[in-house]
């Protein structure tokens, strides 16, 4: 949740102008280009050549991202073995990673509350926090600020509230999270507490993979269905709950009162922009390789519209669920919302684990959820994976699927082995901050330039009509040529201006770090310049001019994926070889098409699609 960091409200409103403006022209793109030719993040570039890298940068990109933020399911698989114990371990604060000023979980939530239940749950906790003046920390994780560990003076009771900061410490939640699921090292290159039980989720997780693939990301549709509606209705449910506690209407008052003063700032609309990159995979070929799976005939102009919006209601609704319990948590304590829990990774976690703790038989909550967490978050490791498997098909026809499923496997085992350490959650966000951040934006520039201005958007229109029925809407069309392009450039752009060294908490990544960060930038990047002029020094001409404008015309056989239309494909195609880019422009406009439909396509195009 960036919103704790970015004034809630203020990051609602540049969210949802950017699902708008860019999110429903990438994603219909994206997915009906690839659905209509049949072809994955790879081969689609026969429509334009010349960017052909980009089907290698995507999987490349996908590559260092797997390998650094798989971890997350081991982390998410922590939780799932403490829900089987009878007492969940980050409600209590007697755990070998506790420190002395750790905050009971569930006093947090049941502090205010009145209801017998809720009384009787709190008074049967006989664990208390009596601390003295020279209280010194028993266990003291490294890496962390000393001040985590102030004690304050005098005896803190667990029955009266205590007005929360960073010196009186945190809940038992957020300790369970921070010093146990992470257990931070000194920094990133500092690979010491390694965690032997996440290198086997880590193996374990690889096998689930395997499985999932040895056939087709096809042999798990059915598990996908599953694991993409369960968690809604288990959060439905976490969402009753939270709201009926104490304090809850602040969070929500927090969350849906926005400071109009960072409307203005930049940082807010690049989060925002890329919290939209990030949920729905725009540049990264995910939503290509699904589109290159679909049926011809699917409405993708249905599907385009109803997911970007299904993904904003779940961003708000998800948000709505977290600074609910974070308003009862700053309740309790006393405090205010700000001051409950640090931006960042842990605001979502640690919100979702008290709301669950706080349900009737929370082990079973817990482990239902959590499961569906873990499941959807496999999913998004398979679509990567057939990618790859798809890249590597299309490049070495000859190469067997099993074996190759076994070798990427154990490569993407080993090279996860470090984030098991100490240093993986900073691992996870150096890999987050460079290769998830530049990709996704530089690669949907270039394909909508690519389909707006240099295949054409009267042509793309053509193609959707055959699958359909029906052609783009005209806000849709001035969207993907106009609005969109420039929206994203001028993002990314600033973005650049605007960078920032990452950071976890009070560490900054030393220039080492940085500077490898922009290595693998360059190194992600790089495939589509060098691909580029390779294709251009082999594309037919006479002058290095004809060769360009060679590379940036679609292939031979490039057309719909059901071959029987492949004829009338070329006759609506021919009348646009000698459309200028005026005659585009005035296109993408007004709707006005170059050319006029003669008597025979017009037949055949009434017998093609019956």
């Amino acid at each position: 949740m960036l919103c704790i960091d970015l004034s809630t409200g203020a990051f609602l409103i540049p969210f949802v102008v950017m699902t708008l403006l860019c999110g429903l022209p990438l994603y219909f793109l994206e997915y009906s280009l690839p659905k209509f030719a049949g072809k994955g993040p790879y081969k689609i570039w026969d429509i334009c050549p010349l960017f052909r890298g980009i089907g290698i940068t995507v999987v490349v990109g996908y590559c260092m991202w797997m390998a650094g933020t798989t971890v997350m399911r081991c982390w998410i698989i922590d939780f799932l073995v403490g829900s089987f114990q009878s007492t969940l371990p980050w409600t209590v604060c007697d755990n070998p990673w506790n420190t002395p000023s750790c905050k009971m979980l569930h006093s947090a939530i049941y502090l205010y509350d009145n209801s017998t239940n809720s009384m009787n749950l709190f008074d049967n906790i006989t664990h208390s926090m009596n601390l003295s003046d020279n209280s010194t920390a028993s266990h003291v994780p490294t890496g962390h600020n000393s001040s985590v560990l102030t004690m304050a003076s005098g005896n803190v009771s667990m029955s009266e509230p205590v007005p929360f900061n960073a010196s009186n410490g945190m809940t038992s939640a957020e300790e369970y999270w921070q010093y146990h699921v992470l257990s931070l090292s000194s920094g990133i290159s500092d690979w010491s507490n390694y965690q032997w039980r996440h290198v086997v989720s880590m193996l374990v997780i690889r096998f689930v993979i395997f499985f999932g693939l040895i056939k087709s990301i096809k042999s798990i549709e059915k598990v996908i269905y599953v694991t993409a509606t369960v968690p809604f209705f288990l959060t439905v449910a976490i969402f009753i709950r939270s709201v009926m506690l104490p304090g809850a209407s602040d969070g929500l008052f927090y969350f849906f009162n926005p400071d109009f003063s960072k409307i203005i700032q930049p940082r807010v609309w690049i989060e925002a922009t890329l919290m939209g990159f990030y949920t729905l995979g725009f540049g990264w070929g995910g939503n290509m390789l699904l589109g290159s799976h679909a049926h011809f005939k699917e409405n993708c102009l249905r599907t385009a519209v109803v997911l970007p919006l299904a993904n904003v209601f779940m961003a708000v609704f998800s948000g709505l669920v977290c600074f609910s319990v974070l308003g009862n948590m700053a309740h309790s304590f006393n405090s205010s919302v700000t001051d409950v829990i640090s931006g960042g990774m842990s605001v979502g976690v640690v919100s979702y684990i008290t709301a669950l703790s706080s349900l009737p038989v929370p082990q079973l909550w817990t482990v239902l959820f959590v499961t569906a967490i873990l499941l959807t978050g496999i999913d998004g490791q398979l679509i990567p994976m057939d990618m790859m498997m798809q890249l590597i098909g299309d490049l070495w026809p000859g190469a067997r699927r099993i074996p190759t499923l076994v070798a990427t496997g154990v490569v993407f085992f080993i090279a996860s082995i470090p984030t098991c350490s100490g240093a993986g959650a900073y691992i996870f966000l150096w890999v987050d901050w460079y290769s998830g951040a530049w990709v996704g934006p530089i690669v949907s520039i270039i394909e909508l330039v690519t389909v707006a201005w240099i295949y054409g958007m009267d042509r793309f229109e053509e193609d959707i009509r055959m699958m359909i029925g029906r052609g783009i809407p005209a806000p849709l069309r001035f969207l993907t040529a106009f609005l969109s392009p420039v929206f994203v450039l001028v993002i990314f752009l600033t973005s650049c201006v605007e960078y920032v060294a990452p950071s976890y908490g009070d560490y900054h990544f030393p220039a080492l770090a940085r500077g490898l960060g922009w290595v693998s930038v360059v190194l992600v990047i790089l495939p589509i310049p060098f691909l580029a002029a390779w294709t251009v020094n082999r594309a037919k001409g006479s002058t290095l001019l004809k060769k360009f404008q060679t590379s940036l015309r679609p292939v031979g056989g490039w057309g719909p994926c059901e071959r029987h239309l492949q004829t009338l494909y070329n006759i609506i195609h021919k009348r646009y070889e000698h459309r200028t880019l005026f005659d585009l422009l005035k296109y993408n406009l007004s709707g006005r098409k170059f050319g006029s439909q003669e008597p025979e396509e017009k037949l055949f195009y009434s017998i093609s699609l019956k």
